[in-house]
């Protein structure tokens, strides 16, 4: 094809005259690049190289041709004299311009292709992830959107009919509990009151302390099974509750102390974690000696120690005292008898539905150490900021 187009331009420029010659090269090199023609002024052509066999019959008479460097630059004159050098570029080897835009339009187009593929899968399983994380008792569940691939659609599909029948169980539960604690405290009211009219003090004594003792449990009991942690969140300052807890011992005789920061912020119910302190201080009250309230503070959480000096639990046996009814030595306190168990299980539950977590350690030298974790309030590092 090249040859071809060597012996076409020869052709041309012979047939024209002197004066087209030069536009004729002219627009040659601008329509095709990959070759130069060079006219010079009437001559005499000097043969300094071989003549190519494929321009001797091809070529007009008295056109002629010599081949420079392995057929990349053509010398001669033409039939009038007129010189020219014509010069084959070097042209490297790679894919035409066509080619390459084709392969890089197949390849945007798998990859948008694959992605929205990916997205249309990804989606329907994070929503599913995240429901499935976000799922509690406290609210109306959502139900989700049937949507992606089969599989995830029966998956879902699964799901919301699992959402629909615990909702409805809680909300039987719920009945349930309402309607045994009306029919639970009726009747212990009626007994206290009848307890009034007994003339012996002794009698009367012990049996109001049993129905005490009753309505305190029955309450617990309730109040555990209720999950009846569920009023609303709202920022306060855990040290400020803390110590009007400790203080609340304080007034009724124990030895309690408190110390820790001044101030850190938490998003809680106050009455809830209210209640989870008092039960782990007045735990330690019954088991052991001199306990101590202790509020530290990181990066990312609020961290509460109730510390005793008493007689500590077992390590195999701690995991299995935040369970309900479980009580521990009955031997290691005097008020040992006077706890139903539920004191810890009802605190690990109002930690867990505030995004905590409790646990208890062993305290060095003997004791017992119940550490509550909180988060911290988002708002607080912004106040501190303002405040700086």
């Amino acid at each position: 094809m090249s040859a071809s187009i060597v012996v076409t331009a020869l052709t041309a420029l012979d047939a024209a005259s002197a004066t087209e010659r030069s536009a004729i090269a002219t627009a040659f090199n601008a329509n095709l690049p990959e070759f130069h023609i060079a006219l010079s002024e009437p001559g005499i052509a000097v043969r300094d190289g071989g003549y190519p066999v494929y321009f001797r019959s091809r070529l007009p008479a008295g056109v002629e041709v010599e081949a420079h460097d392995v057929d990349k630059q053509f010398s001669g004159s033409l039939h009038d004299g007129q010189k020219f050098v014509l010069s084959a570029l070097t042209r490297h080897p790679g894919f035409p311009r066509f080619v390459i835009v084709s392969l890089g339009f197949v390849a945007i187009s798998l990859f948008v292709f694959s992605l929205w593929a990916a997205l249309s899968l990804t989606r329907p399983l994070t929503n599913f992830a995240n429901a499935a994380e976000s799922f509690g008792l406290d609210s109306v569940p959502a139900q989700l959107a049937e949507t992606g691939p089969a599989e995830v659609r029966k998956a879902t599909r699964a799901f919301n009919r699992m959402q629909r029948r615990i909702a409805e169980m809680v909300s039987q539960r719920t009945r349930m509990l309402t309607s045994v604690s009306h029919d639970l405290r009726t009747p212990i009211t009626r007994m206290r009151l009848r307890a009034e009219y007994i003339e012996s003090s002794e009698t009367k004594v012990k049996l109001l302390r049993d129905l005490d003792q009753m309505e305190a449990m029955v309450g617990g009991c309730l109040d555990y099974l209720r999950g009846g942690f569920q009023q609303e969140m709202a920022p306060l300052d855990l040290a400020s509750l803390l110590q009007s807890v400790a203080d609340e011992f304080v007034d009724v005789g124990a030895d309690v102390r408190y110390d820790g920061v001044e101030h850190v912020n938490v998003l809680g119910s106050p009455d809830d974690l209210q209640r989870a302190f008092s039960n782990l201080i007045d735990n330690s009250v019954k088991y052991g000696e001199s306990p101590e309230v202790r509020l530290l503070e990181s990066d990312e959480a609020a961290v509460v120690e109730v510390v005793d000096k008493g007689p500590g639990i077992p390590q195999e046996k701690r995991q299995t005292m935040l369970e309900p009814f479980e009580r521990g030595d009955l031997g290691a306190s005097s008020n040992a008898s006077e706890g139903f168990g539920l004191g810890l299980a009802i605190a690990r539950a109002i930690v867990e539905a505030h995004h905590g977590r409790l646990t208890l350690d062993e305290r060095t030298g003997g004791g017992l150490i119940a550490r509550v974790s909180l988060p911290k309030a988002a708002f607080e590092t912004k106040r501190n900021n303002l405040s700086k």
